[in-house]
């Protein structure tokens, strides 16, 4: 929770052409003035987030943004609900003043959250877990103003027949609704799960990945559709200030298809 909302606040700071996260930043500083630990948590974060970590974070909300902006442009008045919301900050970045919103997770989540970003009647927390579905009936929705749904980091710690069951729930619930995600590769799985063990998660590991996103996906139920995929970090302009490192990994891994941005459409039901 901690480590992607300091990866935005920060580097947003530091890049706000690639995203500019106001809100992150207000609610970093409010952190760091009135809890006395914040600003050891935030150090450790630097050690911890390296700055292709920390950019892949941007490169994620700015993709997702991208595609919300887009939808909304034809779904003015539409439902988006942010899965494993944590502190994210979406909402303040691409607010329309029509959109209805619902941030979802885990109820100790949730709790965190609402102390430092504040409801408004458009936007909305749900403290559930995504799979209990109960949290259905808590989303507004009509087939005529739409519904799309953004599930960053948070997919592949689960295991793919969970994760089928609960697309396909989706996808019946809210007929030709859309959502975006994030994914890797299983050379991905790999390398981020390396990743993982060397920071000493504790056990949390990286267990779905998509190679064939099309094809797997055909399989959790045919009538899904993939709209839109692409690598990372392939859409957005690269700085030259970056680290050597940073912009040849950000290469590499576009090229070897380690993690892609995955937009998928519910289908039209009678």
């Amino acid at each position: 929770m901690v480590g992607p909302f300091w990866a935005r606040a920060t580097l947003s700071q530091m890049y706000p052409e690639l995203l500019n996260d106001a809100e992150a930043i207000r609610i970093k500083r409010t952190l760091e003035s009135r809890i006395r630990d914040a600003s050891a948590e935030f150090a450790l974060m630097q050690k911890l987030v390296d700055e292709f970590i920390g950019l892949f974070t941007l490169f994620r909300a700015r993709s997702f943004d991208d595609a919300i902006r887009k939808y909304i442009e034809a779904h003015p008045s539409a439902t988006i609900v942010n899965i494993g919301c944590g502190l994210d900050t979406t909402f303040s970045r691409v607010d329309n003043g029509q959109i209805l919103w619902h941030d979802l997770d885990l109820p100790d989540a949730i709790a965190i959250r609402r102390k430092y970003v504040p409801e408004t009647p458009r936007c909305k927390a749900i403290p559930k877990s995504v799979f209990d579905l109960s949290w259905f009936e808590s989303v507004d929705f009509s087939k005529e103003r739409g519904i799309f749904f953004l599930i960053g980091g948070l997919l592949y710690y689960f295991k793919e027949e969970e994760v089928a069951a609960l697309v396909r729930a989706m996808s019946s619930r809210f007929p030709g609704g859309e959502m975006i995600f994030d994914m890797p590769s299983k050379l991905g799985n790999r390398i981020w799960n390396r990743r993982l063990r060397k920071a000493d998660t504790k056990g949390v590991m990286f267990s779905l990945s998509l190679d064939d996103a099309v094809k797997q996906i055909a399989k959790w139920d045919p009538t899904l559709q993939v709209v839109d995929e692409f690598p990372m970090f392939s859409r957005l302009p690269h700085n030259p200030k970056w680290k050597r490192k940073t912009l040849f990994t950000m290469k590499l891994s576009d090229w070897l298809g380690i993690i892609k941005v995955i937009q998928v459409k519910f289908p039209e039901r009678r």
